[in-house]
């Protein structure tokens, strides 16, 4: 074995011409790097990363990446993300200063024992290829737009009808509402919970179908006593019972020419049924005291939150009147199953509520990432209920706050200085819980929350929460 230096000078010169070599290493690289320690101090930068940023090394050094990004030197922080997460980090991130974007990736180092004391946070300039990308994709949206302006799917008339379809699946049941409003289909049957838009969508099919110019007449099966219904329906005669003085048109007869809806179809007493399937069987009906028939002349568009099929099993409703309404079903589905349509709903609702209150309100990130982790078991409507109270209620222009404390979340502070992994992980721990109430097993909760399985067991340990989802009524258990 070679001898070991002991000389202090030597060994000194080595180490100095070592830190030449890695400074020259560091700096020429055209890449910016940054290194933060693990308490979020910037330890260093390269002269790329200044030129990228157009600051000083000794501008920063020294300081919390929270405040490099509060002096709005860069819009987001990868070193902050990764120290909240443990895990690589990628995005493009904007140099404030410059105006350039940066791809950056920010890289945890652990030491031996497992824990983290560095982070390496490597920026490349991808401002031109952004630029390239964003021309590509507006012709690549030019074309598309000009597509579908050929195509059935121009749907440019839906803001009037506050009908909002940025899903896949509400997309689809759109599509599938127009083909059957343009081939005139006689009887379409609209399924969904309540307040998902049944009678918007029965609106949407009448307006683009061939009799858009003749009346819309609906009907709630479920607002009218069982003696009204049928004159209501049929309409009757002079003298056909007690109190009838006056012949009266029925509601078939009013949406002649036009639509007729018929919702919460599955209320309709049952004595009422068996008349309206003869009627859809012959297009014909009778008022009322009425000794000849009248011919019906409109589409019939029925809706029910209920499961019909059940009711069919129960024999509460006639199997060959569903089968007859059914031939043709959409189903729309819950608000909870397409929150892409929730992030322009709400503040679409929002702009309408402030219009007609004369008020400000307004919806940040945090607010609408709220409402898109609530379930909404009332839908539409009940998200309207919760905007419409918010602009009435809530003191503060920005309804974060407020919207928090009735979803019952906790709401994260807008003070300066916030602990931002803290709050993050405390945001993570909220939605975590709220999952386990309403899910039965780990498998449910990612698909609720839209992540793995596997993440969503790693979550859990992480913050001491146990679902116990072996049988029905899953138990919840959590470690403090």
């Amino acid at each position: 074995m070679p001898e070991r230096d002991t000389d202090p000078a030597r060994q000194l010169a080595r180490c100095q011409e070592h830190n030449r070599r890695l400074r020259a290493v560091f700096d020429s690289s055209t890449d910016g790097i940054w290194l933060t320690a693990a308490d979020g101090t910037v330890l260093d930068l390269n002269k790329a990363s200044e030129l990228h940023n157009r600051i000083r090394a000794d501008e920063v050094i020294g300081q919390r990446v929270e405040q490099v990004v509060a002096q709005g030197i860069v819009d987001r922080s990868a070193s902050l993300e990764v120290l909240a997460h443990k895990r690589q980090v990628s995005f493009v991130q904007e140099a404030r200063r410059t105006g350039r974007h940066l791809f950056v990736t920010g890289v945890p180092v652990f030491d031996e024992a497992g824990e983290l004391f560095l982070v390496v946070v490597h920026e490349r300039d991808v401002t031109d290829l952004r630029f390239m990308q964003t021309s590509m994709e507006e012709d690549r949206q030019a074309r598309l737009k000009a597509q579908e302006a050929l195509t059935e799917l121009n749907l440019l008339e839906l803001g009037d009808h506050h009908i909002v379809a940025e899903s896949k699946e509400m997309r689809q049941v759109l599509s599938t509402a127009l083909k059957l409003a343009r081939l005139g289909a006689g009887e379409i049957l609209l399924l969904g919970e309540s307040g998902t838009g049944k009678g918007l969508m029965a609106k949407f099919i009448h307006r683009h179908g061939a009799r858009s110019e003749g009346p819309f007449i609906q009907i709630n099966c479920a607002a009218l006593p069982p003696a009204l219904f049928e004159a209501e329906l049929f309409g009757h005669e002079r003298g056909a019972f007690s109190g009838a003085h006056e012949a009266k048109a029925g509601l078939l007869d009013l949406a002649r020419g036009g639509t007729f809806f018929l919702d919460e179809v599955g209320d309709m007493p049952a004595e009422t049924q068996a008349k309206l399937l003869k009627c859809l069987d012959e297009r014909e009906y009778y008022p009322l005291g009425a000794r000849t028939p009248r011919r019906m002349d409109c589409a019939i568009v029925a809706a029910s939150n209920r499961d019909l099929e059940a009711q069919v099993a129960g024999r509460r409703f006639r199997k060959d009147l569903y089968y007859r309404l059914s031939a043709f079903t959409v189903r729309i589905p819950p608000l909870r199953e397409r929150p892409e349509d929730l992030l322009q709903l709400a503040p679409q609702l929002l702009e309408t509520l402030n219009r007609d209150f004369g008020a400000r309100k307004r919806l940040s990130p945090y607010a609408l990432s709220l409402l898109q982790a609530h379930p909404f078991p009332g839908n539409v409507r009940e998200l309207m209920n919760l905007l419409k109270k918010a602009v009435v209620i809530a003191q503060d222009d920005l309804l974060d706050g407020f919207l928090a404390e009735s979803l019952g979340v906790r709401a994260i502070p807008a003070e300066e200085g916030i602990d931002l992994p803290r709050e993050l992980a405390a945001l993570e721990r909220d939605l975590l819980l709220r999952a386990a109430t309403r899910c039965r097993s780990t498998r449910e909760m990612a698909a609720h929350l839209g992540v793995s399985q596997p993440t969503v067991v790693r979550k859990l340990r992480q913050h001491g929460i146990r679902l116990s989802a072996a049988r029905p009524g899953a138990s919840l258990h959590t470690e403090q």
